[in-house]
């Protein structure tokens, strides 16, 4: 048994991966206990600055397929009451397709990455409509 340096769960790997988290382990990522900084520290540390469409790119595994390719694209919708009669678009998802077989994953962005976004968008919707 070891601790999955990315889900921290204890657990015995099968075929090089996490059965909890599906994320590949290998021997490189449980080093650490020497002083080392360990792969989910520099996981961190290296999509600390890229926007979440190109996190997702990198880390993509269709649940699907297994397939590792997507395309992503953002959709803002409106909502109910005003914002449907004002055609105010300020629901913003993020569509990640899998290249391979087409299944679609749908993600608030808002919540990947812990604040409001699209505030801008709305904002130009409001002045200038469609």
């Amino acid at each position: 048994m070891i601790q999955c340096p990315w889900c921290g769960q204890e657990i015995e790997l099968v075929d090089q991966e996490c059965p909890e988290c599906k994320t590949e382990v290998l021997p490189e990522h449980l080093m650490g206990s020497n002083g080392e900084t360990n792969a989910l520290e520099d996981a961190e540390a290296d999509t600390a600055d890229l926007d979440i469409e190109t996190v997702i790119m990198n880390e993509f595994k269709c649940s699907k397929c297994g397939h590792d390719e997507c395309i992503t694209d953002e959709l803002a919708m409106n909502g109910t009451g005003i914002s449907k009669i004002m055609d105010i678009n300020y629901h913003h998802f993020l569509f990640v397709s899998c290249t391979h077989c087409g299944f679609v994953e749908i993600y608030n962005p808002d919540v990947l990455r812990g604040y409001k976004s699209g505030k801008l968008s709305t904002v130009m919707d409001i002045l200038f409509g469609r």
